[in-house]
């Protein structure tokens, strides 16, 4: 009997090799990562990490403002301190022109050989002011265009000095005009110049003074990330039944820190700054005006009397120029009654130089001149000499009492401090949702 052998069928459970797989899984797949990226930001898990992120960039922006904002303040307390010292120099190169003038004046009506010690007053005092003309320069690059206008004006100031002082040895008359002539000259093209550059200077100073706000930005930046962390720290403990967050209730901490750290800063600066301005500054401003008038009118003195019988207008002048020196003084808070006597010791000169006036005006000028020119103690120079010493000690006194205020007001860690602490509030506010996300996995 003859067999016939059938093969086994075979079931097939698959595709075969180098069928590609059912479209249908890839597909699901797919769909699956679509759908979970359509729901990353919807529902309770999707809004914390909206809110995540929410309050890391306010954490970042209130790390930026603090640190520019900041930045911003020190650097302008490190102006306000520059700008200050700038006045002060301005301010002594307006003093030393009038004093160097009020000695040449004074040495003039001596006749012949200039005296010793007033030559060497005229010699310091215009050193000083070639010194700090140069260290006003690199000071402060916005005066160098004036300062050097001013540089030039004075050597036709020295120039007439000389030649007054030549004529005048040889007792020729032609020493008076050349000495009229430099005195004219300082009034009418030098010591305006100075007086703009005096002012200017003052208004940069009293801007920067006034600058303390600057921070208020990083400040109010600082609330409002702290009201919308609290916000969103409530929203969550309602969510979650949570009362606490630890990164959330970190971040805060550190924007808290922050706005503490920001807040001293831009209160101690403003309080220092207000004081500084109306205090300390203004002093010495008042103190400088106060020295530059009383030269204007020691100056004023002996072109009086160097003009013989014409010197009317210069008389006036002495008597303007004397009333801004009282008020100034009074201003700068050394009154009458009030130590070290700068207002008296003024009214004393003042009394003298009425002595002078007697004297010339009632035609005995050599008389006056003696009593101009004497040094003696009692004398007019005597009191002016001691007016002079007590408000130059005084001057120094207030300038460099306001610029120690202001240099000690420079905290260069504070701005880095507040921007660490906005990116590490910034860090934690992105991990603030993660372990509330987790529970919903």
């Amino acid at each position: 009997m003859t067999q016939i052998a059938t093969a086994p069928t075979t079931i097939s459970t698959g595709p075969a090799p180098g069928t590609p797989a059912a479209a249908g899984t890839t597909t699901s797949a797919a769909e699956r990562r679509a759908t979970a990226r359509r729901h990353f930001f919807t529902g309770t898990p999707g809004r914390m990490r909206i809110l995540a992120v929410v309050a890391s960039l306010a954490c970042l922006g209130f790390a930026l403002s603090g640190f520019f904002a900041l930045r911003a303040l020190d650097s302008s307390v490190n102006r306000a301190a520059a700008n200050t010292e700038q006045v002060v120099r301005v301010q002594q190169i307006y003093a030393d022109l009038l004093r160097a003038d009020a000695a040449t004046t004074n040495g003039f009506l001596q006749g012949g050989l200039e005296p010793v010690d007033l030559r060497s007053t005229y010699d310091s005092a215009m050193a000083r002011v070639s010194r700090n003309i140069a260290e006003a320069a690199n000071a402060q690059p916005a005066d160098g265009e004036a300062l050097s206008l001013l540089n030039e004006r004075l050597g036709t100031y020295v120039t007439y000095v000389d030649q007054a002082r030549t004529y005048n040895r040889q007792v020729l008359p032609v020493g008076a005009q050349y000495l009229t002539l430099a005195s004219d000259q300082l009034r009418t093209d030098i010591l305006p110049i100075v007086d703009n550059l005096r002012a200017a200077n003052q208004d940069r100073a009293q801007t920067e003074l006034g600058a303390g706000k600057v921070a208020a930005l990083a400040l109010g930046m600082g609330v409002l990330t702290l009201g919308l962390l609290g916000l969103i720290g409530w929203w969550l403990a309602q969510k979650t039944h949570r009362i606490l967050s630890l990164p959330l209730a970190a971040a805060f901490a550190l924007v808290a820190g922050g706005v503490g750290l920001t807040l001293t800063m831009m209160a101690s600066t403003a309080s220092t700054m207000s004081t500084v301005r109306d205090g300390d500054f203004s002093s010495a401003v008042n103190l400088a005006s106060a020295r530059a008038a009383a030269y204007d009118a020691k100056s004023n003195e002996a072109l009086t009397l160097v003009k013989r019988g014409s010197g009317a207008a210069n008389q006036a002048a002495y008597e303007k120029a004397l009333a801004a020196a009282l008020d100034a003084v009074d201003k700068a808070g050394f009154g009458p009654g009030k130590p070290p006597g700068l207002a008296a010791r003024l009214g004393t000169y003042s009394t003298l130089h009425d002595a002078i006036r007697k004297a010339d005006d009632s035609g005995d000028w050599d008389k006056a001149v003696a009593l101009a020119t004497s040094t003696k103690s009692g004398s007019a120079n005597a009191a002016f000499d001691e007016f002079d010493a007590g408000s130059e000690g005084k001057l120094k006194d207030k300038a460099s009492s306001a610029i120690a205020a202001l240099d000690g007001l420079q905290r260069p860690l504070f701005p880095w401090l507040v921007g660490l602490a906005g990116i590490l509030a910034a860090l934690a506010a992105a991990r603030s949702m993660t372990p509330r996300i987790e529970e919903y996995r």
